[in-house]
């Protein structure tokens, strides 16, 4: 999904979007959200967690999770701030002792003291829709080994020509000054329509998991915006 959105409208639904999938989660790189930096963890055996679930559904449903895939909101997933992706959980109720396992596909919650984001499919079998968060245990059970781990370690290690652009700019005297501050960095003008626009590119990169890296540190630089393209 997109860096920031406006608020969902259903009850309990957190008022957030999750990182993108270019946003350098997909290699359990850190990343930033409203000034944070997080780290994903790379070894979730033996987590173990309270606090409060969140949900969220009809507002991101189709639209992509942080880990690539195409958010289901009636699948059983979940969006957690650090543990791995595909990364199996039991959530408990701590009130109701109802549990529902999910797999982590996501990145959140990044509202208050909430632990954890659960599709909508996930909180009506915890039987919180209605009341929109509840007082949660989280379990790790293990990792899921599924087609897409391997295609995302596909997309990793595929070969190319890329390019982070780190921004576009209307006016040229702003591109030259964004483009001054990464070595390597080029100005691209394009016509768009009947005006000029002055993309910000850095870098030529032989291999995609070498311009995640360069991209991650341009958006720790505050460039949340930033993302590979193939580089022209």
């Amino acid at each position: 999904m997109g860096a920031v959105s406006g608020c969902a409208s259903r009850s309990g639904e957190a008022a957030y979007s999750h990182p993108g999938p270019e946003g350098g989660v997909v290699a359990s790189l850190p990343y930033r959200v409203d000034g944070r930096v997080y780290y994903p963890l790379s070894d979730s055996s033996g987590f173990s967690q309270e606090g409060t679930a969140s949900w969220y559904g009809r507002d991101f449903h189709g639209k992509r999770t942080s880990n690539d895939e195409v958010y289901d909101m009636n699948a059983l997933t979940a969006a957690h701030k650090t543990l791995p992706f595909n990364t199996r959980v039991q959530i408990t109720h701590q009130e109701s002792g109802k549990s529902v396992i999910v797999r982590i596909n996501d990145r959140g919650p990044f509202v208050g003291d909430r632990v954890i984001d659960l599709s909508y499919g996930a909180a009506r079998k915890l039987g919180i829709i209605e009341k929109g968060t509840a007082p949660v245990t989280l379990r790790v059970l293990g990792q899921k080994s599924s087609s897409l781990r391997r295609r995302a370690a596909g997309r990793l290690t595929r070969r190319g020509n890329f390019a982070v652009q780190v921004g576009v700019f209307a006016n040229p005297a702003n591109a030259r000054m964004v483009s001054r501050r990464f070595p390597h960095s080029r100005i691209q003008p394009v016509q768009q329509n009947d005006r000029k626009i002055y993309k910000v590119l850095v870098g030529n990169f032989s291999n995609y998991k070498t311009a995640l890296g360069h991209m991650d540190q341009i958006r720790l630089r505050g460039f949340d915006k930033a993302f590979i393209v193939i580089s022209p």
